[in-house]
């Protein structure tokens, strides 16, 4: 397989989980009209539903990666626990540098 298609997996991976901790960071997310001066902020439980699919996307994404490298079940267990991890981590740091 490619090298560039593995490289825009992984970074499908990071930005998937990036944008997930972002919205749940921030309890929500802010959406702007292009062309008017109105602003909407979506508040954390109808934000949450889009971390969610985000949070999907870059575990599947992950997935796919470890299945490509034909991971075993134990490597697949340990990438979980490093993601929760990672998440975790990278949602404090966030809530704290941002906010």
């Amino acid at each position: 397989m490619a090298i560039a298609l593995r490289f825009f997996v992984a970074a499908l991976a990071a930005l998937g989980m990036l944008g997930g901790c972002l919205v749940v960071a921030g309890s929500g997310f802010t959406t702007s009209s292009k062309r008017g001066g109105w602003v909407v902020f979506v508040p954390a439980p109808e934000a949450y539903v889009m971390a969610a699919i985000m949070y999907v996307l870059s575990a599947l994404a992950l997935v796919w990666l470890l299945r490509h490298y034909a991971v075993r079940a134990l490597g697949h267990a340990l990438a979980l626990l490093a993601y929760m991890g990672a998440s975790a981590a990278l949602i404090q740091w966030l809530g704290h540098a941002l906010w």
